[in-house]
């Protein structure tokens, strides 16, 4: 299983940030290697709710499905996406302190059957996209 992990402060409400994080059409706005999302569904983000991804990588676009698989109002959201080599899952996470609101973002990339042997060529990856994003996610948690 390969791993990317992220923490920041935000100046969002609770409620605020993990409704950003949640519609992954706002990751478009912070993940340089989202080319496209769209919405599959209509209403509020909800266990069950999906979004097409277009992630562009190596030169080439990878199409994913992602499904909100769990949903905490204000305190976390668990987004997951299956294909035929991997698994892809984000875990976010939202805490309150004396500090204020932190944002806890976990993406792991784990290898289906004999694709796990790609497991080192995966923590590569999510580990650069990961590097890429970043920057783009602390400032849209500041607006």
């Amino acid at each position: 299983m390969a791993r990317f992990s992220f923490t920041a402060p935000t100046t969002l409400t609770s409620t605020d940030a993990l409704s950003y994080l949640a519609d992954m059409r706002n990751a478009k706005t912070w993940d340089p290697s989202i080319s496209s999302v769209t919405r599959l569904d209509d209403g509020d983000i909800r266990v069950g709710s999906s979004f097409r991804v277009i992630l562009s990588f190596s030169g080439r676009e990878l199409d994913l499905t992602y499904h909100v698989t769990e949903l905490t109002p204000g305190r976390s959201v668990t987004l997951r996406a299956d294909s035929p080599l991997f698994v892809s899952q984000d875990i976010v996470r939202i805490s309150e302190g004396p500090s204020g609101v932190e944002v806890a973002y976990e993406a792991t990339l784990t290898g289906r059957g004999l694709a796990r042997a790609l497991d080192p060529f995966f923590h590569l990856s999510i580990n650069h996209f990961g590097r890429q994003a970043a920057p783009h996610l602390r400032a849209a948690l500041q607006p």
